[in-house]
């Protein structure tokens, strides 16, 4: 019979809601989408130094490509990793070119005061003692707006299914934060936004 991983811990994020949690170099951090078709925005910040950060442009720099394949690693500012893609069973659509969701958005839209990943990244940070000079680009875990021929980005619904997850492995001491998407019309999050579940284990087991 298999022990269980000392290290292994989960946090659901609920719907419209953002998490940070600690998490140490090696151990491996999987997001699970609990319900289908729900997009999550994800950082990686550096414990030691909060000023580096998962950088979305200089990660796509280094890999040449518009998301990191399995294998490849996402990178700070200064280019060098700070997690790793290990495995993805979902699609594999996922996004690096949009910034999180914010109150302007909504207000843009006639939705004043409506919840937001911005702001839920902030609390979440916030929450773990720590502040940033700014809000980075977030990675948008199963986000389906692949640029088309014509140059333009078309936000589809997400295309990940109920239990598909995506799994990387801390280079360093980090906190990871996750927002559960708050846009709650059409198309993006089937206009439903439900939960997303963070797992953390030793990598090992």
């Amino acid at each position: 019979m298999a022990r269980p991983d000392p290290a292994y811990r989960a946090v659901i994020v609920a719907a419209q809601s953002g998490h940070a949690v600690p998490v140490a170099r090696g151990e491996l951090v999987r997001v699970v989408d609990v319900d289908g078709h729900q997009v999550g925005d994800m950082w990686a910040i550096d414990a030691a130094d909060p000023a580096l950060w998962l950088s979305t442009g200089h990660t796509r720099d280094r890999c040449e490509r518009l998301f990191p394949a399995v294998g490849e690693q996402f990178c700070d500012q200064h280019g060098e990793p700070i997690l790793q893609l290990v495995a993805d069973t979902s699609p594999g659509t996922h996004d690096m070119l949009f910034p999180p969701c914010d109150r302007w958005l909504y207000e843009s839209r006639g939705l004043p005061g409506h919840r937001n990943c911005r702001d839920n990244f902030l609390a979440a940070v916030a929450s773990a003692e720590m502040s940033l000079p700014v809000v980075p680009a977030p990675v948008n875990l199963f986000q389906s707006s692949g640029p088309q021929p014509n140059g333009r980005l078309l936000v589809g619904t997400a295309a990940s299914r109920p239990g598909d997850a995506i799994s990387f492995r801390a280079k360093r001491d980090l906190l990871f934060v996750l927002a559960a998407c708050s846009v709650d019309y059409p198309p993006l999050n089937a206009g439903h936004c439900g939960p997303l579940r963070i797992e953390i284990t030793s990598g090992t087991s």
